[in-house]
């Protein structure tokens, strides 16, 4: 794991342009390399490709802005993944248990209501504040579930502008445009507009799930 973290530390430069790694003294550098280290081998559900991805998405900021990569800037798109994947981390999390041992209902209704308390949280939020939170801090299997239902009907948007959009904003930073990408942040931009919808539209979505 450590030559993964070391190989995506090495690279920052050419990455997203901080030469923060490249300047630092060689035990500030290693103290950065061991303090990343013991952060991501505290999350059991960790393995090295989710390092891979989580380092290669942030530096690339996918996870947001960021003018420093340290523990706190790391922790940040390491929940960002696990809210984005969290259906299928807490699956993976069942099965490693029942190896062991059977999962209760307890257990299981534990994982479930963390999902929806994470969802109740980021609509009251969007409530008081009029701001709509990416759809990677709410769980997509929100999206999937209120389509599921009817509830959510994307091609009800303009799903062709949004996606224009979503290119011109992504040429801005880089002459290569990724389809993947462009789907996924055109998705996001879809959720915003329904969650602030629903809410003009006093759905009261925290109340369904």
């Amino acid at each position: 794991m450590k030559k993964i973290i070391l190989t995506h530390l090495q690279k920052m430069e050419f990455v997203c342009g901080l030469k923060q790694f490249k300047e630092y003294k060689q035990e500030d550098a290693k103290e950065l390399l061991d303090c990343l280290y013991k952060l991501f081998s505290s999350f059991g559900w960790m393995t090295e490709a989710r390092v891979d991805y989580i380092l290669h998405a942030g530096l690339r900021g996918q996870y947001g802005d960021f003018y420093h990569v340290n523990e706190k800037t790391v922790n940040g798109w390491i929940h960002q993944y696990y809210n984005h994947h969290q259906s299928q981390i807490v699956m993976e999390i069942q099965a490693a248990n029942n190896k062991e041992k059977e999962i209760s209902e307890e257990e299981i209704a534990y994982w479930i209501e963390i999902g929806k308390q994470i969802f109740r949280d980021n609509y009251q939020y969007a409530k008081d504040s009029g701001y709509c939170k990416d759809l990677s801090e709410w769980g997509i299997n929100w999206f999937n579930k209120f389509q599921e239902k009817g509830i959510l009907k994307p091609w009800m948007y303009e799903v062709e502008e949004i996606e224009n959009d979503v290119r011109r904003e992504l040429r801005l930073s880089s002459r290569y445009i990724d389809e993947v990408t462009v789907g996924a942040k055109a998705k996001n931009k879809i959720w915003k507009l329904f969650i602030l919808e629903s809410i003009k539209e006093k759905r009261n979505l925290d109340k369904m799930i």
